[in-house]
């Protein structure tokens, strides 16, 4: 009997500067040099992906608003991009989008993208967070249209040891 070899060709990672997606790319990069896929580096900003008029009449909305937070994002992304390439990984593609951040990364990118794998780090959120704000990795594993790897550990398979709040204690 053979055994067949996983192959991913098309692998995304979500990229927000915390140190749970800092772990995600680096399993990231070692998943892309084992297969010769490429790597994609998201970043989501949250908010409207279009200029649109709010409930409350205020107007349009000006997409200048997210330049400065998109302009941030990009030059994170370049640095994860060499790091990427000094490993050995051969093509790789940065993109910051704004949007919903559960959605883009889910959903929309992927589908975009013919993404076979995606790479998310693990929620840092409480109990109270989850169910106020949701976990994104929660809703990737459910809505994505390909594999998702949820990564909790560093590449020595060390837990982070990390305060699992990032919103204030209620």
């Amino acid at each position: 009997m053979e055994v067949s070899k996983m192959s991913y060709q098309k692998i995304l990672v979500g990229i927000d500067g915390s140190k749970q997606s800092d772990m995600a790319f680096e399993k990231a990069v070692d998943i892309a040099k084992t297969n010769d896929a490429k790597l994609y580096l998201l970043s989501i900003i949250n908010g409207e992906r279009y200029p649109t008029t709010g409930p409350g009449g205020y107007g349009f909305v000006s997409h200048s608003i997210y330049d400065s937070a998109v302009e941030t994002m990009q030059k994170k992304l370049a640095v994860y991009k060499k790091k990427a390439a000094a490993a050995g990984v051969k093509e790789i593609e940065t993109t910051v989008e704004i949007g919903n951040a559960k959605v883009e990364l889910a959903e929309h990118y992927p589908q975009k993208n013919g993404i076979d794998l995606i790479i998310i780090g693990a929620t840092g959120l409480n109990v109270v967070g989850r169910l106020l704000v949701g976990s994104t990795a929660a809703y990737t594993i459910r809505e994505a249209p390909c594999d998702v790897t949820v990564v909790k550990t560093n590449l020595n398979n060390q837990k982070l040891d990390i305060k699992e709040s990032t919103y204030p204690e209620m």
